[in-house]
């Protein structure tokens, strides 16, 4: 996490407390919350407390994930302790049409465009939609995303 080797055994031993906790009940990650209904990893105005893991608020990221709990912790550690790093940054799959695509072709029980009846645009997509693709970079998208 990029804390100097040598530096590690007299932080371990002098400079941190750790209180374990049990997790709550595994819906609580799933219920509806704004901002500010979890503290920040370092609560405005403190030098010396922070919370790490799924209930701690961080940007740019999503809850029940090993990957949220690590970034909360490195941000906590990097703040704390001063150490120049930035945490790595969150992967936006959301903005990411290769994504958005395969996730489409997952969501349709693995099935490409032509195979799924949808009434209205079956027949609108096989006239006028995929001849007007073909060779395009759109047209490779789909074929990479198996939905063509």
């Amino acid at each position: 996490m990029g804390v100097p080797e040598h530096l590690i055994d007299d932080l371990a031993k002098e400079s941190c407390n750790t209180i374990p906790c049990y997790m709550p009940y595994i819906t609580s990650y799933f219920m509806p919350r704004a901002k500010g209904d979890r503290p920040a990893v370092i609560p405005e105005g403190y030098s010396n407390l922070a919370f790490m893991g799924n209930f701690a608020e961080t940007e740019r990221d999503t809850v029940f994930t090993t990957e949220y709990s690590v970034r909360t912790a490195m941000e906590a550690v990097y703040t704390l302790l001063e150490i120049d790093r930035g945490v790595p940054e969150v992967f936006a799959s959301s903005y990411d049409i290769r994504m958005l695509l395969n996730a489409s072709y997952y969501l349709n029980d693995q099935k490409g465009i032509k195979e799924v009846k949808v009434p209205l645009l079956e027949g609108l997509i096989e006239r006028k939609g995929l001849k007007k693709i073909k060779g395009t970079f759109i047209e490779e998208l789909l074929e990479n995303a198996d939905l063509l």
